[in-house]
This record gives C-alpha cells, sequence and structure tokens, in this order.
C-alpha cells in the first residue's frame, strides 16, 4: 500500500481509538513531512493543497461515533470510514451501526 493511503489508514485508527482524540480537523501534508492540523471551515481539499503547497491534505469528520477520513493528493482520492471504540461496542451488543472500518479508492486523472 503506498504512503498516502497508509497515513489515511493511520489517522483513522487515531480518530477512532479515542471519541476525543481529533474532532473535525483538516490536516496538511507538507512537502518536508510536517503536518499541519486547520481548522476545516471554508476550506476545500484542493483549495487547502494549492494555498500550503501540500503533498497531501486529509479531512477527519466526525459524526456521532462515526469518524470519515478523506484524502487527497492531486493524482488520488481516498475515503475511509470507521467507528470510535464506544461505537464498535455498542454494535456489539446488537445495535446496527457502520461497519468498523471501509475504504473507497478512486484515482484521479492526472492534471495536465
Amino acid at each position: 500500500m503506498n504512503p498516502f493511503f497508509r497515513r489515511a489508514e493511520e489517522i483513522l485508527e487515531i480518530a477512532t481509538a479515542d471519541s476525543a482524540a481529533l474532532g473535525d480537523t483538516l490536516m496538511v501534508l507538507d512537502r518536508q513531512g510536517g503536518f499541519r492540523m486547520i481548522e476545516p471551515a471554508g476550506w476545500s481539499l484542493p483549495g487547502l493543497a494549492a494555498e500550503f503547497g501540500a503533498e497531501a491534505v486529509y479531512k477527519v469528520e466526525r459524526r456521532g461515533s462515526s469518524v470519515r477520513v478523506e484524502g487527497w493528493n492531486g493524482f488520488e482520492r481516498c475515503l475511509l470510514q470507521g467507528q470510535t471504540s464506544g461505537g464498535r461496542a455498542r454494535s456489539m451488543l446488537g445495535v446496527s451501526l457502520a461497519p468498523q472500518a471501509t475504504m473507497l479508492q478512486v484515482a484521479a486523472l492526472a492534471l495536465a
């Protein structure tokens, strides 16, 4: 698996491990490997990447016990979804919730 998707998985693991660990946020990965966290209001992933000259950007959204991570690097896009540890516990008790983690990978067209 390439580093772009692996980072998205790691972000999802952190966000689902602790319900207070990560709320709604945007993460910018710069070309030197540093992360910057930004309030998501008013930003699109492509706009954020252009503004900061990012290698990749990730958006974390939390809705109840469900967590969603969307990533974009200009050529690829991914969407991962999971549940917080509390949501998984409720699911095991018979409450129907989203699967623990699902991933949708969409390769974007190369920019000309």
